[in-house]
């Protein structure tokens, strides 16, 4: 039995309802695992205007990512208001052996994209048009 078109009308709404891009203004960390196993990881994000090496904050992400995945994590650093400069936010990543402490600019909302990949792992700041 062929389903007609009423079927899929209601996707598109059900669709946009968990999307927190259209509306979002501050920055979320997206964790991809492109590697062929599973990854123990734990990330954390703060802009280093609010780092404090002697109370370290709380990760942002811990579990395990399968290959192929890429959890989300909403809301974990603020970005500057239109026409504002950016903000250095300090990004720390530990994934199975690999160790990463490196340093983005926000430049606005968008993500944060941290890549593990079988050679280590990339991280990088992609702004939302």
């Amino acid at each position: 039995m062929a389903l007609s078109r009423r079927a899929f009308l209601p996707l598109p709404l059900l669709a946009l309802s968990g999307c927190t891009v259209l509306t979002n203004t501050d920055v979320e960390l997206a964790i991809e695992n492109r590697s062929s196993g599973a990854q123990e990881v734990t990330a954390t994000v703060t802009p280093v205007a609010e780092y404090d090496p002697d109370d370290p904050p709380e990760p942002d992400y811990e579990g395990t990512i399968p290959p192929g995945s890429r959890p989300i994590v909403g809301d974990v650093a603020p970005s500057p208001p239109e026409g504002e400069p950016p903000i250095p936010v300090r990004v720390e990543v530990v994934a199975g052996p690999y160790d990463l402490l490196e340093e983005v600019d926000v430049t606005g909302p968008g993500t944060i994209d941290v890549r593990i990949t079988r050679n280590g792992l990339d991280v990088f700041f992609a702004a939302h048009d």
